[in-house]
């Protein structure tokens, strides 16, 4: 059965919980939206909760005086390319939303200063843990804008995040683009480059960030975490132009938490128009990664992907 019932979440404020028999996901309205919470019924929370709001960016120097931007953690939509502050809205304020049978809509004002509309919806599956989740960006400018919708899962510490390996036949022609950020090390011992899967898993303990793309061209990623998969979904759109060098899966860590990001390609909108990009989104019980070789993470593959 199905059930949406506005709730105070920890120090969130008011949420939105959407649940069926298997899985629930609340959404922050106080701020953001935010996909704070992410599980199948009885487990644990798979996304990252800033409730001490350590992370953090002033952003006072474009948004005005005192403004600061929260990642909260959750689940959030932003604008690629990146770039700072312009990326780094604080969303801050109340969500409108509405609600329907099998979920709800949130739309937070317009952004000051960029003209960026934002919305979510979110369509919960009536008998399997799966939520479908339609992130659209709207140019309210004047003038025409290009970039790409940015989806960003602000996962919980301690996990590990797949990503399988393009394996079309191109001949005589590359089949993957494999990038990374100027403070990636491809010996950092949280990166595991096998033929078929990438890994990549988070540590605490660890001193620097990580991160890297490419172009996943099955659309499939997955976090494993505390023995539950959260398996993101999206349709890779063949000889699209993607940002980042074309990519259109990024995973990226810190000692706080994992991100598994997914893009949708590059358009240029003009006034009033808007784009839109769709994750889907099943969560699986019982999955752990015991070794990070091809043979063992195809065992995990096969199970959810």
């Amino acid at each position: 059965m199905i059930s949406i019932k506005e709730v105070k979440y920890k120090n969130f404020g008011k949420c939105l919980p959407i649940s069926n028999d298997y899985m629930e996901v609340f959404v922050t309205v106080d701020i953001g939206p935010r996909i704070i919470k992410c599980n199948l019924k009885g487990k644990e929370n798979m996304m990252f909760e800033d409730v001490e709001r350590n992370f953090s960016n002033d952003v006072s120097s474009m948004f005005g005086e005192g403004k600061t931007w929260y990642t909260y953690g959750g689940h959030r939509i932003w604008l690629s390319p990146e770039g700072f502050p312009e990326t780094y809205y604080p969303d801050n304020d109340k969500v409108l939303y509405s609600t329907f049978a099998n979920g709800a809509e949130f739309i937070p004002p317009v952004q000051d200063v960029t003209g960026i509309q934002i919305s979510v919806k979110l369509e919960i599956a009536e008998d399997k843990p799966e939520i479908k989740i339609s992130h659209k960006i709207a140019n309210t400018n004047k003038t025409y804008l290009k970039g790409s919708v940015w989806c960003l899962s602000v996962m919980a510490q301690g996990g590990t995040a797949l990503v399988p390996q393009p394996t079309e036949d191109t001949g005589l022609l590359p089949n993957r683009t494999l990038v990374m950020w100027p403070y990636a090390r491809f010996n950092d011992t949280r990166f595991t480059l096998c033929d078929k899967y990438i890994t990549v898993s988070q540590d605490k303990d660890a001193t620097d960030a990580f991160k890297f793309g490419i172009n996943n061209t099955s659309g499939k990623s997955a976090y494993i975490n505390n023995g539950q998969a959260l398996v993101k979904y999206v349709e890779y759109q063949e000889g699209a132009e993607y940002p980042d060098g074309g990519c259109s899966t990024e995973v990226y860590t810190n000692n706080l938490f994992e991100e598994l990001e997914s893009l949708s390609p590059l358009y240029t909108l003009a006034p009033e128009e808007s784009m839109t990009h769709i994750e889907t989104w099943t969560l699986f019980d019982g999955i752990e990664i015991t070794k990070k070789t091809d043979a063992e993470l195809a065992k995990v593959a096969e199970k959810i992907f």
